[in-house]
């Protein structure tokens, strides 16, 4: 009795023992999303700087290039979008991985999502001179899904497939649902055979290690299976099977996106004799002078600040109409800069669009970014067109 008593009064040690592992566990899982994020926001920083130079070498900003210069510039453009994809794929691995990628579910027209993944792998496909044919059945299937998410594994899949194949060949992706939820199946050749779908899946990590693992593990959070197996001679069948349910709601077909037309140096430029003042706030000098080079030579006024601090005292004592706003920056971060100019007496200085610069590329720190006051969020890397854009949202008449 007194033993069973001594047992007893163990129990509630050992439930605080395990609330408190539990507790250090789910700090862990914050620890490493925040530390994923900040390391694909210093990756992403001088990637931001590569691609912002390749751009302004093709707008023509340093003068006319020549044929073959055009033809190296795209190559290293080329480059630093793979590089770009790699590193995401790095971080959602990772986050995944912590526990941190919730699945937010929304009726989704899942050939809207396949023509979109598509025209995500183009360029590989291209380059391999493959062709994709796609069948979606019934062609309006909608399905309960993490649309981001979902588009995010047709990608990766049409991507191992493809990277699997001999050049010159044709991928069948074939997509339905039924009682086990969403099937997707590629089909394609792959040169030489295996009778052993392990050894099938081994070569493929070697073809993409990250992108194959990234499958895997979107696969695995949405508890679905994935399989690869010999369709017949020389060909590999991939199959993914979602537990996903079918939607009764009608999600339109979007129209196809057509290419934006270019915005001209005369459009760019204000509409009035002063010069709009722009503030680059940011660490990283590479990244500010490319962009400050671009916006001086479409007309804008441009002045810097290398930290927290100086974007605050600049924002008051001349009052620029935009200010670009890097999140991480040392002394005073971008998100306690942007709530002290939010917090400003003046009220010119309060009413200053603010437009934050992150590399974290999530949605939680878009969300941290406007609700500590930013006007607009901006994800690094971006190009001239993105920020031509984004000046015109919030440099208009009325503020000059």
């Amino acid at each position: 009795m007194i033993m069973n008593n001594d047992l007893d009064s163990t129990k509630p040690r050992q439930q605080g023992l395990m609330r408190s592992n539990f507790s250090v566990t789910e700090g862990s899982m914050a620890e490493k999303n925040e530390f994923l994020g900040s390391m694909g926001h210093e990756l992403r920083n001088p990637l931001a700087n590569i691609i912002a130079q390749v751009e302004t070498l093709q707008e023509g900003i340093y003068g006319p290039l020549e044929g073959a210069q055009k033809k190296a510039i795209t190559a290293i453009q080329d480059s630093a979008k793979q590089l770009l994809q790699l590193i995401a794929d790095v971080v959602d691995l990772g986050r995944i991985e912590a526990g941190a990628v919730p699945l937010t579910e929304t009726a989704c027209l899942v050939s809207e999502l396949c023509a979109g993944s598509v025209a995500a792998v183009a360029g590989l496909v291209q380059s391999r001179s493959i062709q994709i044919v796609t069948e979606v059945q019934p062609p309006d299937l909608v399905v309960l899904a993490d649309a981001r998410r979902l588009q995010q594994i047709i990608t990766e899949l049409l991507s191992a497939a493809v990277l699997s194949m001999h050049t010159g060949g044709q991928l069948r992706l074939h997509i339905t649902h039924d009682e086990g939820g969403l099937q997707l199946q590629t089909l394609g050749g792959v040169g030489q055979a295996s009778s052993e779908p392990a050894h099938l899946l081994s070569r493929l990590g070697k073809v993409k290690p990250i992108g194959l693992a990234l499958l895997q593990q979107l696969v695995q959070l949405h508890g679905g299976t994935f399989a690869v197996s010999e369709a017949a001679v020389q060909e590999v069948c991939m199959t993914l099977c979602l537990p996903l349910s079918r939607s009764s709601a009608v999600v339109p077909v979007q129209e196809p996106c057509l290419p934006e037309p270019a915005v001209s140096t005369e459009a760019a430029l204000p509409a009035s004799s002063r010069q709009p003042t722009i503030l680059i706030a940011d660490d990283q000098p590479a990244l500010i002078a490319v962009t400050r080079n671009y916006l001086e030579s479409v007309g804008f006024q441009v002045i810097t600040a290398r930290d927290g601090s100086e974007a605050i005292e600049q924002a008051a004592t001349l009052q620029p109409d935009l200010i670009l706003m890097d999140v991480r920056m040392p002394v005073v971060d971008g998100l306690s800069a942007i709530r002290q100019i939010r917090a400003a007496t003046d009220p010119k200085t309060r009413d200053i669009a603010i437009v934050s610069l992150s590399g974290h590329a999530s949605a939680a720190d878009k969300e941290k970014c406007l609700a500590a006051g930013a006007t607009a969020y901006l994800n690094k890397p971006f190009g001239v067109r993105e920020l031509d854009r984004i000046i015109a949202d919030h440099i208009r008449p009325e503020r000059r």
